[in-house]
């Protein structure tokens, strides 16, 4: 279960993080998640209200470690202008990268939804419309995936919730195999400890 929420999260704070935009241009901005560059074609708002900032056409958010796509992407400043109170993205939302969990296991991440929340006061990330995600551990060779209609992730409690309306959501877990042990390792071991 830590395994799907540190993978939930993921998809979670990319969303979060993607409020750190720029102009049409790429630009580079530092904000609380981390410093993060936006594309578009496109880029309107205001300096002078709290309206939010618009950018449309072959939207592009990176980071070290991210990259989200999106047909459009809209952010609302906080009062003090200083960082963002909520995002949202919608069209063709496709997340790639790659995720350094606790135990320093890396984990290759892919997602996808037709739209996506994040309101910073409630700490709630929400994907929606037919969500795809997947995670593999680079180390262990461990993958997960689930499709739902709505993924919901709590960056408070951290807690995650898949929901799919009438049909169940479908979740798959697949341990790797353990590499088989080689022969003579052990006796060669063995006799190393006796030689001492």
């Amino acid at each position: 279960m830590r395994k799907i929420s540190t993978c939930c999260a993921l998809i979670a704070v990319c969303l979060t993080a993607a409020a750190a935009a720029g102009a049409a241009q790429p630009a580079l901005y530092q904000t609380t998640f981390g410093r993060f560059t936006i594309e578009a074609r496109h880029f309107e708002g205001s300096f002078q209200n709290q309206g939010p900032w618009e950018w449309s056409g072959q939207v592009k958010v990176t980071s070290a470690d991210l990259t989200m796509t999106c047909d459009r992407f809209k952010a609302w400043f906080t009062k003090d202008r200083r960082n963002w109170e909520r995002v949202e993205a919608a069209g063709h939302i496709s997340i790639t990268g790659r995720y350094t969990a606790a135990d320093n296991t890396i984990w290759q991440v892919t997602g996808k939804a037709e739209a996506g929340t994040f309101d910073a006061k409630t700490g709630l990330g929400v994907l929606k419309g037919a969500v795809d995600f997947r995670a593999r551990n680079t180390t262990t060779g461990a993958a997960i995936s689930a499709q739902a209609d709505q993924l919901t992730y709590d960056t408070k409690t951290r807690r995650f919730k898949f929901e799919r309306g009438e049909q169940p959501v479908r979740v798959e877990w697949r341990q790797p195999q353990p590499a088989p042990e080689k022969k003579g390792a052990k006796a060669a071991g063995g006799e190393n400890e006796g030689s001492k």
